[in-house]
């Protein structure tokens, strides 16, 4: 039969959604293993006044179990006359056996007495009611309230519960409400009881569909008739929804039957940058925009009501009454933003703070500054400087501005938007789009900045972000990231590595350094250089896998901070293809054996001397390391074309090892054959990679 779980709330944010319902899926099916009931499959689903567990054929009874209990050790199992001893007797009643039935076993440490117990598996209907009740009380929400006298912390009060195992109650109580078979109607239309008869998904959906106006379960019937209802509202008015799709989970999210609403916006409106516009309807208002087939912005929006489509002109009125307010608020920020004029913001940055203990937001545009034009300096950029420097040092400027007050999330656009008003060359309006997307890439996957100069303003920005807060020991631990570094180094990694830069985490931290000089000279320190470093190296190692490749063998790049990132990532992608092959890894025991070897004696500076070889093996060894050529690989075919020159080591070293003793009395001898090893340690790991560490 199947199971269903109904708990009734007050109206849940849409925010609680989703992750409510991943935790009750989670939660149910973790109790039914517990519980050893098997089913065919557990979903749920549900809205903001009700969440719904669905289990599909749930078995009737719980699983027998047959359990091994260990007891004292065999020679207490009977007395010298032949009768069980009272620990064996003692220890059979304890777990319901008669003496008679216990065995013997043997065990690492002897023989010993044990009893095979029979647990029956327990009727369904009898557990269901601690499961139900413990699904209930174990979700978790981000915020949550108390209510009742037994002080449950939940994210909205709970209403009503129903459980059903088939067409039986099962009874069951949470905060003081007993489970029933009621489920309710939209509370804004009388919130009438509906009663539910049986555990019947199909049968459940129907119901609350057949009402008046239809309550739409399951998510994907609200999303289904959200995405249609709202196209065809701009559809009528020749033009397109953008249906962007966080918006569509939200809306789906904080209704139980969406209807769209449309209406159309004063003309003014439009004369705002698209993006502020975009903002207060989607963030804010949660209304879809409408625009052309190119994407251009129309007067126009549409809303999403929920419930049935009655008193419409009235609810279209509502809605362009507070949307109207709001649209006139932006234009007000930023008529008002644009008298002042970005070196007006620019003077109020000193009274921002960026971080205690490395000054305000004036002084980190400087360090930015440098930190770009060196990078320009470094790729060869010297066209890009005035751009590159114009941008870093106004690219914080809308943090002072009216309309970023506001909208926090436009910071970075807003500056682009107030820069490109002022633009008069080509050089300035290249600058106000770095500045536009000086905050780029907003998240770990999302586009990076189109241009050269916004990717170097973005790298520049978050590389001061990023050695800012570890200056001052903000540095994330395990799941704590307040100020959301990883995502910084993820995308100063995925900066460098996207656009095949030519540059190294070695000289780009150096450039951060150069900014940070001389007044934190002291703070600087060499542990600092390698905690930012190694924190480079851990975002790196999840991007190099993101694209498809073998994570670990990063480790073995010695020198993978000193590599341009691209020719890191060809490194990895060569080692990773030879790693596994016969021959190489014969060679990769042998490099361990070299290293070993020389990490126990003093460094050998001198060259071998072919004179004092003592037999072939020696000279073969010698002979193999001369021939492999220097490494200049770049690319991966580069690079397997390197590490396969190094399987030519192979048998020298085999019989190196097998007929040459390295540690012999002759001080000469022992020297020259340390000095050799030490040759082909250099050779083997020339192209970056410790060999011996695959």
């Amino acid at each position: 039969m199947n199971a269903l779980l109904e708990i009734g709330t007050e109206h849940l944010p849409a925010r609680f959604m989703a992750p409510a319902l991943a935790q009750l899926k989670t939660l149910t099916e973790n109790l039914l293993t517990e519980k050893r009931l098997t089913c065919a499959a557990v979903e749920t689903f549900g809205t903001y006044r009700r969440l719904v567990v669905f289990i599909h054929e749930l078995a009737a009874k719980s699983a027998d179990i047959q359990k091994e209990v260990k007891g004292p050790p065999a020679k207490l199992l009977k007395d010298a006359a032949g009768h069980f001893t009272p620990q064996s007797a003692g220890f059979a009643q304890k777990n319901g056996l008669k003496p008679e039935e216990l065995v013997i076993k043997e065990t690492d440490k002897g023989p010993f007495i044990y009893a095979c117990v029979h647990i029956p598996g327990e009727k369904t209907e009898k557990l269901l009611p601690e499961i139900f009740a413990t699904i209930v009380t174990g979700l978790e929400f981000a915020k949550n309230m108390v209510w009742e006298d037994t002080g449950l912390r939940y994210g909205r009060p709970i209403r009503s519960l129903i459980g059903l195992y088939g067409s039986k109650l099962i009874k069951f109580a949470v905060a003081g409400v007993p489970s029933g078979r009621s489920t309710y109607t939209m509370l804004s239309y009388g919130h009438k009881p509906l009663k539910v008869a049986q555990a019947d998904k199909e049968a459940y959906v129907k119901l609350l569909r057949e009402q008046n106006p239809p309550i739409l379960v399951l998510p994907q019937d609200r999303r289904e008739a959200l995405i249609k209802s709202v196209s065809n509202e701009a559809v009528v008015r020749g033009y397109q929804a953008d249906l962007d799709e966080d918006l569509i989970a939200e809306t789906v999210a904080f209704t139980e039957h969406p209807v769209a609403v449309g209406g159309d916006m004063d003309l003014k409106a439009l004369t705002l940058p698209k993006l502020l516009i975009t903002t207060v309807l989607k963030q804010q208002l949660k209304m879809f925009p409408v625009t052309d087939k190119k994407g251009t912005l129309q007067p126009y929006f549409i809303a999403v009501r929920d419930g049935s489509s009655e008193n419409q002109n009235e609810v279209r009125d509502g809605f362009k009454k507070v949307m109207s307010a709001r649209l006139s608020d932006a234009v007000f920020f930023f008529e008002n933003d644009k008298k002042e004029g970005l070196e007006t913001f620019h003077s109020k940055l000193q009274n921002i703070q960026f971080l205690e203990g490395v000054g305000t937001m004036a002084d980190k545009a400087l360090r930015v500054q440098k930190i770009a034009i060196a990078l320009c300096e470094q790729l060869g950029q010297d066209t890009l400087k005035d751009t590159v420097s114009y941008a870093a040092l106004h690219c914080y400027d809308d943090l002072a501005s009216h309309v970023v007050y506001e909208f926090p999330e436009l910071q970075g656009y807003m500056g682009g938007q107030y820069a490109a008003l002022a633009a008069k060359t080509d050089a300035q309006q290249a600058s106000a789009k770095a500045m536009e997307q000086c905050y780029w890439p907003l998240t770990s996957s999302s586009p990076l900045p189109q241009t050269l100069a916004g990717n170097i303003l973005s790298l520049a920005g978050k590389l001061d972000t990023l050695a800012g807060n570890f200056l001052i020991g903000q540095i994330p631990t395990g799941s704590e990231d307040p100020f959301a570094l990883r995502r910084q180094a993820f995308a100063i990694v995925r900066i460098l590595l996207e656009n095949n830069w030519p540059l190294s985490v070695a000289q780009v931290l150096g450039c951060v350094k150069q900014a940070y000089l001389p007044a934190y000279k002291a703070q600087w320190t060499e542990a600092l250089g390698k905690q930012l470093t190694d924190f480079l190296f851990q975002r790196l190692q999840v991007v190099v896998e993101q694209r498809g490749h073998n994570p670990t063998v990063l480790k073995a790049i010695t020198c993978w901070n000193q590599l341009p990132l691209s020719q890191a990532e060809n490194l990895a992608v060569a080692l990773a293809q030879v790693q596994q092959a016969d021959e190489f890894a014969a060679l990769r025991e042998s490099a361990k054996r070299v290293g070993n070897i020389l990490n126990k004696t003093a460094p050998v500076t001198s060259a071998p001397d072919a004179k004092l070889f003592e037999g072939t093996a020696e000279k073969e060894l010698y002979e193999t390391a001369l021939h492999i050529p220097p490494c200049t690989a770049v690319s991966t075919e580069e690079y397997l074309t390197a590490l396969h020159a190094l399987e030519s080591f192979k048998t020298p070293l085999e019989t190196f090892f097998k007929d040459v003793m390295v540690n012999v009395p002759n001080e000469k001898i022992r020297t020259n054959r340390l000095a050799l090893l030490s040759l082909v340690r250099t050779k083997l790991n020339q192209t970056g990679a410790d060999i011996a560490a695959l």
